[in-house]
């Protein structure tokens, strides 16, 4: 995959699947690509690597439970 708008193109693509956002033909399309482009295979890797190391390792504050009610008891 030499051309950049198709790269920018199947990188939409990989994040929309990754989103669970795409339809089961185009999953089933993009798939297909991955298993037969390896310069594809390796962009759905770091993306999805990239994104298991985010999920496992960077959390998120939480919200107390005052400032839980509180905007509960404005928007009431």
């Amino acid at each position: 995959m030499k051309n950049n708008n198709l790269l920018s193109f199947f990188s939409q693509q990989v994040n929309l699947y990754l989103d669970n956002r795409l339809n089961d033909d185009s999953s089933e399309s993009l798939m297909n690509t991955i298993k037969m482009d390896s310069e594809c295979k390796t962009v759905f890797n770091k993306e999805k690597n990239f994104r298991d190391f985010v999920r496992n390792n960077v959390k998120r504050p939480s919200a107390s439970s005052d400032l839980i009610n509180t905007i509960k008891n404005k928007c009431s």
